[in-house]
């Protein structure tokens, strides 16, 4: 091959993905062996991203025409032909460019034999009406329409049975890039300003503060990223940490932190003031805060390696906290369209929801009397949210859930054991949060 090609490093990094790797991790790995850079790079990150985001429907059509279906296709084969695919359908690639492309693919991984079975395949599967299709039954349909795998469409259609396909096919934020202003240096309206300047189109978001912006390449390219007048967190997260209420001159844990959007919208509320105790688990996602922290140039925050299912007499006692707990991310299935494909396992979710109950009966233990401790998930999971809460609250009866501050977005549902965010209803991600104090 002369130079760089973004479509096969695309497959290459989707054959890797095949093998259980983290996405983006697969996926930078690969742009940097083929070194491709500017507009190769993001063609190659958009075809990636589009074929995991799609891939129960673009599955569901080629087997239309794959009698012995996608299995038994060599990995390259399986991933040249859905990149193709997804890029005729999805991308605005005219179909003869994406068909000869991926043909000339064929050679290029050395399945040249295969290439008059691409040629067919994707003549045939780029010209598919999906509005012909007919499916076995509900969760058939989800799984296809909404490309989700059988557990997660399972779980959508128990729960959620009218918003099922709604919850998998929204644009998070309206498809825009949600910010966090910097009160410290620019409010919203003089942040979106800055950002049109630089001919990025921006708006006030639906949460005080919030700015949702369209980008042409990475935020993190921006002149107003590098000087800390913004970070990047979606406006329901956003809404979690306002809800802890923290005050100038507070002690504050923020116990589940990485990568710190939080830590960053906490020490910005409390005007870089107090002592902000920033934890997390993983040494190596402890960097990802000290690296967030000191580019916004806040002073008041202290990173740490922490289990936070563990107690830590090392730990101060804290006015308030923030559980920002580890969940199974079934709220933000836009952001990372590996979930839509996750087993929901009976082990793995017991094993979860014990770590979630560790992790706040540590935090109950760390808060002052009369604190506030806030609880929050991605998720849309009842067991991890609200069932998690009332079980928390019956263990610790000299807590109780408190009404918030701040202002809710039209569609988000507060009951008496927190407040639900779900995408269809608020047009943020999926999110569930609960503010509780304990008594004096």
């Amino acid at each position: 091959m002369s130079g760089p090609n973004p479509r096969a490093a695309a497959v290459a990094a989707l054959v890797r993905q095949e093998q259980d790797g983290f996405s983006n991790l697969v996926l930078d790995a690969e742009l940097k062996r083929q070194q491709l850079e500017g507009r190769d790079k993001a063609f190659a990150s958009a075809i990636f991203y589009t074929v995991l985001e799609h891939r129960g429907t673009l599955d569901y059509i080629l087997c239309q025409f794959l009698p012995k279906g996608l299995a038994k296709l060599d990995a390259p084969v399986r991933e040249i032909l859905r990149s193709a695919l997804a890029q005729a359908r999805y991308m605005q690639v005219p179909v003869s460019a994406a068909v000869n492309e991926a043909v000339k693919l064929t050679r290029a991984f050395k399945k040249s034999s295969a290439s008059g079975l691409v040629n067919a395949v994707l003549r045939k599967a780029c010209s598919y009406d999906l509005s012909t299709a007919r499916f076995r039954n509900e969760t058939e349909r989800l799984m296809v329409l909404g490309s989700a795998g059988r557990d997660v469409a399972d779980f959508l259609r128990i729960h959620y049975p009218d918003e099922a396909l709604g919850i998998l096919t929204y644009a998070a934020d309206g498809g825009m890039t949600s910010l966090r202003v910097n009160p410290l240096k620019a409010d919203a309206a003089t942040l979106c300003e800055k950002l049109a300047a630089l001919g990025a189109a921006a708006e006030p978001g639906l949460v005080p503060g919030s700015v949702l912006a369209a980008f042409e390449g990475s935020p993190a390219e921006n002149v107003w990223f590098r000087q800390g007048y913004f970070h990047v967190e979606g406006q329901a997260s956003q809404l979690a940490a306002l809800c802890v209420d923290a005050q100038p001159g507070e002690t504050v844990i923020d116990l589940c932190a990485a990568p710190g959007g939080k830590t960053i919208l906490l020490a910005e509320e409390m005007q870089g003031t107090g002592r902000l105790v920033s934890c997390d688990a993983a040494e190596n996602r402890v960097g990802l805060i000290r690296t967030a922290v000191q580019r916004m140039g806040l002073t008041n925050v202290e990173a740490l390696c922490n289990d936070a299912t563990r107690q830590n007499p090392s730990l101060p006692q804290a006015d308030r906290i923030l559980v920002d707990a580890p969940c199974s991310g079934l709220g933000i299935l836009a952001k990372k369209p590996d979930l839509r494909y996750k087993k929901l396992e009976p082990a793995r979710e017991a094993e979860l929801l014990a770590t979630q109950s560790a992790i706040l009966d540590t935090a109950s233990s760390l808060l002052k009397a009369g604190g506030r401790l806030v609880y929050s998930t991605c998720t849309i999971d009842p067991a991890e949210n609200e069932e998690q809460v009332a079980a928390f609250l019956a263990r610790h009866p000299e807590f109780s859930v408190v009404t918030s501050e701040v202002p809710f977005p039209a569609g988000m549902t507060a009951g008496e054991h927190g407040a639900l965010s779900v995408p269809t209803r608020t047009g943020m991600d999926g999110f569930f949060l609960c503010a509780m104090q304990k008594a004096q």
